[in-house]
Protein backbone atom coordinates (compact mmCIF):
# COMPACT_ATOMS: atom_id res chain seq x y z
CA UNK A 1 0.00 0.00 0.00
CA UNK A 2 3.12 2.75 1.09
CA UNK A 3 4.63 2.77 -2.51
CA UNK A 4 0.74 2.99 -4.45
CA UNK A 5 0.39 5.99 -1.83
CA UNK A 6 3.84 7.69 -2.49
CA UNK A 7 3.12 7.46 -6.67
CA UNK A 8 -0.48 8.80 -6.46
CA UNK A 9 0.64 11.50 -3.96
CA UNK A 10 3.90 12.48 -6.17
CA UNK A 11 1.44 12.63 -8.87
CA UNK A 12 -1.23 14.67 -7.18
CA UNK A 13 1.59 17.30 -6.15
CA UNK A 14 2.67 17.76 -9.48
CA UNK A 15 -0.77 18.18 -10.84
CA UNK A 16 -1.71 20.52 -7.95
CA UNK A 17 1.62 22.94 -8.55
CA UNK A 18 0.55 23.26 -12.29
CA UNK A 19 -2.44 24.48 -11.17
CA UNK A 20 -1.87 25.79 -8.50
CA UNK A 21 0.88 28.29 -9.75
CA UNK A 22 1.34 27.61 -13.45
CA UNK A 23 -2.30 28.36 -14.03
CA UNK A 24 -3.35 31.63 -11.58
CA UNK A 25 -0.27 32.84 -12.71
CA UNK A 26 -1.29 32.50 -16.87
CA UNK A 27 -4.53 33.61 -16.27
CA UNK A 28 -3.74 36.68 -14.18
CA UNK A 29 -1.13 37.90 -16.28
CA UNK A 30 -3.27 37.90 -19.28
CA UNK A 31 -6.76 39.17 -17.46
CA UNK A 32 -5.85 41.21 -14.17
CA UNK A 33 -2.48 42.42 -15.25
CA UNK A 34 -1.11 45.75 -15.33
CA UNK A 35 -4.24 46.34 -12.66
CA UNK A 36 -6.23 49.70 -13.78
CA UNK A 37 -6.89 52.21 -11.46
CA UNK A 38 -10.62 51.43 -11.37
CA UNK A 39 -10.31 47.75 -10.34
CA UNK A 40 -8.04 48.33 -7.41
CA UNK A 41 -9.07 47.03 -4.06
CA UNK A 42 -10.25 49.40 -0.74
CA UNK A 43 -6.92 49.52 0.95
CA UNK A 44 -9.02 47.61 4.06
CA UNK A 45 -10.04 44.56 1.94
CA UNK A 46 -6.30 44.48 0.18
CA UNK A 47 -4.81 44.39 3.56
CA UNK A 48 -7.07 41.68 4.70
CA UNK A 49 -6.61 39.48 1.81
CA UNK A 50 -2.70 40.07 2.05
CA UNK A 51 -2.76 38.60 5.31
CA UNK A 52 -5.15 35.61 4.75
CA UNK A 53 -2.37 35.08 1.95
CA UNK A 54 0.41 35.19 4.39
CA UNK A 55 -1.39 33.18 6.30
CA UNK A 56 -2.01 30.52 4.27
CA UNK A 57 1.65 30.41 3.29
CA UNK A 58 2.55 29.87 6.51
CA UNK A 59 0.18 26.90 6.99
CA UNK A 60 2.01 25.44 4.24
CA UNK A 61 5.44 26.36 5.74
CA UNK A 62 4.41 24.61 9.37
CA UNK A 63 2.85 21.27 7.11
CA UNK A 64 5.97 21.08 5.34
CA UNK A 65 8.13 21.75 8.93
CA UNK A 66 5.89 19.05 10.80
CA UNK A 67 5.71 16.65 7.66
CA UNK A 68 8.96 16.72 6.34
CA UNK A 69 11.58 17.84 9.08
CA UNK A 70 10.65 17.24 12.15
CA UNK A 71 8.70 13.94 11.41
CA UNK A 72 12.43 12.28 11.07
CA UNK A 73 12.72 13.41 14.78
CA UNK A 74 9.86 12.31 16.06
CA UNK A 75 10.27 9.20 14.36
CA UNK A 76 13.52 8.30 16.11
CA UNK A 77 12.23 9.49 19.48
CA UNK A 78 9.35 6.96 19.02
CA UNK A 79 11.65 4.15 18.30
CA UNK A 80 13.73 4.73 21.13
CA UNK A 81 10.92 4.84 23.26
CA UNK A 82 9.60 1.06 21.60
CA UNK A 83 13.15 -0.24 22.24
CA UNK A 84 12.92 0.82 26.08
CA UNK A 85 9.51 0.13 26.38
CA UNK A 86 8.16 -2.17 23.87
CA UNK A 87 6.23 -5.27 24.25
CA UNK A 88 8.61 -8.39 23.01
CA UNK A 89 8.08 -10.01 20.21
CA UNK A 90 9.55 -12.51 17.70
CA UNK A 91 9.65 -11.27 13.85
CA UNK A 92 9.59 -13.31 10.51
CA UNK A 93 11.55 -12.02 7.58
CA UNK A 94 9.16 -12.98 4.74
CA UNK A 95 10.67 -10.70 2.42
CA UNK A 96 13.75 -8.43 1.89
CA UNK A 97 14.11 -5.84 -0.58
CA UNK A 98 17.66 -3.29 -1.62
CA UNK A 99 16.66 -0.14 -1.73
CA UNK A 100 18.79 2.19 -3.60
CA UNK A 101 21.06 4.44 -2.10
CA UNK A 102 23.45 4.16 0.99
CA UNK A 103 24.18 5.74 4.27
CA UNK A 104 27.33 6.18 5.43
CA UNK A 105 27.99 3.90 3.02
CA UNK A 106 25.75 0.59 4.79
CA UNK A 107 23.12 -0.63 2.75
CA UNK A 108 19.33 0.06 2.96
CA UNK A 109 16.92 -2.90 3.03
CA UNK A 110 13.02 -2.93 3.71
CA UNK A 111 11.92 -5.93 5.19
CA UNK A 112 8.66 -7.42 4.88
CA UNK A 113 7.90 -8.88 8.73
CA UNK A 114 5.31 -11.36 10.41
CA UNK A 115 4.42 -11.39 13.92
CA UNK A 116 1.38 -11.12 16.46
CA UNK A 117 0.37 -7.71 17.13
CA UNK A 118 -0.43 -7.04 20.52
CA UNK A 119 -4.13 -8.86 20.80
CA UNK A 120 -2.20 -11.62 19.40
CA UNK A 121 -3.22 -11.66 15.65
CA UNK A 122 -1.07 -11.94 13.36
CA UNK A 123 0.13 -9.37 10.87
CA UNK A 124 2.86 -8.33 8.47
CA UNK A 125 4.41 -4.73 8.24
CA UNK A 126 7.22 -3.01 6.59
CA UNK A 127 10.79 -1.59 8.24
CA UNK A 128 13.01 0.12 6.40
CA UNK A 129 16.24 -0.27 8.22
CA UNK A 130 20.14 0.52 7.42
CA UNK A 131 22.26 -3.00 7.46
CA UNK A 132 25.49 -1.76 9.33
CA UNK A 133 27.24 -5.42 9.05
CA UNK A 134 26.20 -6.68 5.55
CA UNK A 135 28.51 -9.37 6.03
CA UNK A 136 26.68 -11.27 8.76
CA UNK A 137 23.89 -11.89 6.23
CA UNK A 138 21.43 -11.20 9.20
CA UNK A 139 18.59 -10.14 7.38
CA UNK A 140 17.36 -13.52 5.08
CA UNK A 141 14.12 -14.59 4.05
CA UNK A 142 12.88 -17.10 6.63
CA UNK A 143 14.97 -16.06 9.57
CA UNK A 144 13.06 -14.91 13.37
CA UNK A 145 14.32 -11.94 14.79
CA UNK A 146 13.53 -10.63 18.24
CA UNK A 147 11.38 -7.22 17.74
CA UNK A 148 9.64 -4.72 20.18
CA UNK A 149 5.87 -3.28 19.25
CA UNK A 150 4.64 0.07 20.62
CA UNK A 151 2.33 -0.21 23.03
CA UNK A 152 0.64 2.68 22.34
CA UNK A 153 0.16 2.55 18.77
CA UNK A 154 0.02 5.10 16.15
CA UNK A 155 1.60 7.21 13.93
CA UNK A 156 4.70 5.58 12.12
CA UNK A 157 6.81 3.91 13.46
CA UNK A 158 5.54 0.81 15.64
CA UNK A 159 8.11 -1.50 15.86
CA UNK A 160 11.88 -1.73 16.26
CA UNK A 161 14.16 -4.65 16.23
CA UNK A 162 15.76 -5.25 19.04
CA UNK A 163 19.34 -4.13 19.04
CA UNK A 164 18.61 -1.34 16.81
CA UNK A 165 20.12 2.25 16.77
CA UNK A 166 17.72 4.77 15.68
CA UNK A 167 19.65 7.38 14.36
CA UNK A 168 18.37 10.68 12.35
CA UNK A 169 19.68 11.13 8.71
CA UNK A 170 21.30 14.35 9.46
CA UNK A 171 22.22 15.07 5.52
CA UNK A 172 18.60 13.83 4.60
CA UNK A 173 17.33 16.48 6.92
CA UNK A 174 19.49 19.42 6.13
CA UNK A 175 18.63 19.22 2.28
CA UNK A 176 14.61 18.93 3.09
CA UNK A 177 15.43 22.31 5.39
CA UNK A 178 17.19 24.02 2.86
CA UNK A 179 14.58 23.12 0.25
CA UNK A 180 11.96 24.78 2.34
CA UNK A 181 14.46 27.54 2.99
CA UNK A 182 14.59 27.80 -0.49
CA UNK A 183 11.07 27.93 -1.00
CA UNK A 184 10.83 30.36 1.47
CA UNK A 185 13.02 32.58 -0.07
CA UNK A 186 10.70 32.09 -3.27
CA UNK A 187 7.87 33.29 -2.03
CA UNK A 188 9.63 36.14 -0.14
CA UNK A 189 10.70 37.21 -3.80
CA UNK A 190 7.49 36.61 -5.16
CA UNK A 191 5.90 39.58 -2.81
CA UNK A 192 8.75 41.48 -3.76
CA UNK A 193 8.13 41.26 -7.14
CA UNK A 194 4.08 41.43 -7.39
CA UNK A 195 4.90 45.01 -4.92
CA UNK A 196 7.75 46.74 -7.97
CA UNK A 197 5.35 45.81 -10.72
CA UNK A 198 1.83 46.95 -9.52
CA UNK A 199 2.04 49.05 -6.65
CA UNK A 200 2.73 52.49 -8.88
CA UNK A 201 2.65 54.20 -5.10
CA UNK A 202 -1.00 52.60 -4.16
CA UNK A 203 0.15 50.16 -1.87
CA UNK A 204 -1.26 46.73 -1.45
CA UNK A 205 -4.60 47.96 -3.66
CA UNK A 206 -3.50 45.41 -6.39
CA UNK A 207 -3.88 42.74 -4.27
CA UNK A 208 -7.44 40.65 -5.26
CA UNK A 209 -9.23 37.85 -4.88
CA UNK A 210 -7.92 36.42 -8.07
CA UNK A 211 -4.16 37.28 -7.50
CA UNK A 212 -1.54 34.16 -7.83
CA UNK A 213 0.23 35.08 -4.33
CA UNK A 214 -3.30 34.10 -3.20
CA UNK A 215 -4.57 31.54 -5.37
CA UNK A 216 -1.45 29.72 -4.87
CA UNK A 217 -1.24 28.89 -1.29
CA UNK A 218 -5.37 28.39 -1.06
CA UNK A 219 -5.02 25.70 -4.07
CA UNK A 220 -2.17 23.84 -2.01
CA UNK A 221 -3.96 24.04 1.15
CA UNK A 222 -6.93 22.36 -0.65
CA UNK A 223 -4.39 19.80 -1.87
CA UNK A 224 -3.26 19.02 2.06
CA UNK A 225 -6.74 18.52 3.10
CA UNK A 226 -7.35 16.37 0.44
CA UNK A 227 -4.62 13.88 0.47
CA UNK A 228 -4.89 13.64 4.36
CA UNK A 229 -9.00 13.04 3.80
CA UNK A 230 -7.03 10.41 1.12
CA UNK A 231 -5.24 8.20 3.39
CA UNK A 232 -8.05 7.93 6.10
CA UNK A 233 -10.00 6.68 3.75
CA UNK A 234 -7.73 4.05 2.85
CA UNK A 235 -6.58 3.72 6.66
CA UNK A 236 -2.89 4.84 5.63
CA UNK A 237 -2.70 7.43 8.79
CA UNK A 238 -2.33 7.43 12.38
CA UNK A 239 -5.66 5.44 13.25
CA UNK A 240 -5.02 2.96 10.83
CA UNK A 241 -1.76 1.77 11.63
CA UNK A 242 -3.39 1.93 15.82
CA UNK A 243 -5.80 -0.28 14.82
CA UNK A 244 -3.50 -2.67 12.66
CA UNK A 245 -1.04 -3.00 15.96
CA UNK A 246 -3.71 -3.64 18.36
CA UNK A 247 -7.01 -4.85 16.31
CA UNK A 248 -8.58 -8.54 17.40
CA UNK A 249 -8.36 -10.73 14.28
CA UNK A 250 -11.85 -12.50 13.62
CA UNK A 251 -13.89 -13.92 10.33
CA UNK A 252 -16.83 -11.73 9.43
CA UNK A 253 -19.82 -12.98 7.32
CA UNK A 254 -20.48 -10.92 4.57
CA UNK A 255 -24.53 -10.09 4.94
CA UNK A 256 -24.44 -7.42 1.62
CA UNK A 257 -21.67 -6.48 -0.97
CA UNK A 258 -22.40 -3.56 -3.13
CA UNK A 259 -20.77 -0.22 -5.38
CA UNK A 260 -21.33 3.26 -3.91
CA UNK A 261 -20.85 4.81 -7.14
CA UNK A 262 -17.18 6.76 -5.92
CA UNK A 263 -14.48 6.23 -7.92
CA UNK A 264 -10.65 6.66 -7.19
CA UNK A 265 -8.35 6.38 -10.67
CA UNK A 266 -11.24 4.24 -12.28
CA UNK A 267 -11.54 1.97 -9.58
CA UNK A 268 -15.46 1.46 -8.10
CA UNK A 269 -15.76 1.47 -4.36
CA UNK A 270 -17.00 -1.16 -2.82
CA UNK A 271 -18.60 -1.63 0.20
CA UNK A 272 -19.18 -4.54 2.98
CA UNK A 273 -21.96 -5.14 5.31
CA UNK A 274 -20.47 -7.31 7.84
CA UNK A 275 -21.35 -9.26 11.26
CA UNK A 276 -19.17 -10.70 13.73
CA UNK A 277 -19.06 -11.78 17.29
CA UNK A 278 -16.28 -9.91 19.32
CA UNK A 279 -14.55 -11.57 22.35
CA UNK A 280 -17.47 -10.80 24.72
CA UNK A 281 -19.89 -12.49 22.69
CA UNK A 282 -22.01 -9.34 21.19
CA UNK A 283 -23.04 -9.61 17.79
CA UNK A 284 -21.22 -6.52 16.12
CA UNK A 285 -21.98 -5.02 12.80
CA UNK A 286 -19.41 -3.26 10.87
CA UNK A 287 -19.01 -1.94 7.66
CA UNK A 288 -16.04 -1.88 4.92
CA UNK A 289 -15.60 0.69 2.27
CA UNK A 290 -12.33 -0.43 -0.38
CA UNK A 291 -11.75 0.97 -4.00
CA UNK A 292 -11.28 -1.99 -6.06
CA UNK A 293 -9.34 -2.73 -9.18
CA UNK A 294 -12.05 -3.49 -11.85
CA UNK A 295 -9.91 -6.74 -12.83
CA UNK A 296 -10.50 -7.81 -9.23
CA UNK A 297 -14.19 -7.37 -8.86
CA UNK A 298 -15.00 -10.64 -9.91
CA UNK A 299 -12.50 -12.39 -7.00
CA UNK A 300 -13.77 -10.10 -4.24
CA UNK A 301 -15.10 -12.22 -0.94
CA UNK A 302 -18.75 -12.80 -0.91
CA UNK A 303 -18.99 -14.97 2.05
CA UNK A 304 -16.57 -14.12 4.81
CA UNK A 305 -13.66 -12.09 5.47
CA UNK A 306 -10.81 -11.76 7.60
CA UNK A 307 -10.90 -8.09 9.30
CA UNK A 308 -9.47 -6.47 12.80
CA UNK A 309 -11.52 -5.16 14.72
CA UNK A 310 -10.92 -2.38 17.24
CA UNK A 311 -11.41 -4.32 20.92
CA UNK A 312 -12.31 -0.07 22.28
CA UNK A 313 -14.72 0.29 18.87
CA UNK A 314 -15.68 -2.49 17.68
CA UNK A 315 -17.32 -0.66 14.90
CA UNK A 316 -13.80 0.12 13.56
CA UNK A 317 -12.78 -2.23 11.72
CA UNK A 318 -10.61 -2.85 9.23
CA UNK A 319 -9.98 -6.48 6.38
CA UNK A 320 -6.89 -8.24 6.37
CA UNK A 321 -5.19 -10.00 3.45
CA UNK A 322 -6.91 -8.60 0.38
Amino acid sequence: MKNPLWFWGAFLLFFALMFAIGLPVMMYAQASYPVPLESRSPPGWAMTLLVASLSLWLVLLYVYVDTLVLAGVRAVRRMRDILAYGEPRNARIEQVVSLPGTVDGFPQLRLRLAFENLSGTPITDELVLVDSKPMQQRYEVGRTLPARLSRSPGAYPNMSLEGGAPEINHGTLWLRAAIGVFFMALVASAYGVAWHLQNDGLGWTFFSLGHPLLISPLVLCAFVVGVRLLLRRLQADAAGNALKYRGVGTVASIAEVRQTGAFFNEQPQVEFQLGFTDVAGRAQRAVIRRYVPLIGLARIPRETMDILYDPEDPQRVQAVGW
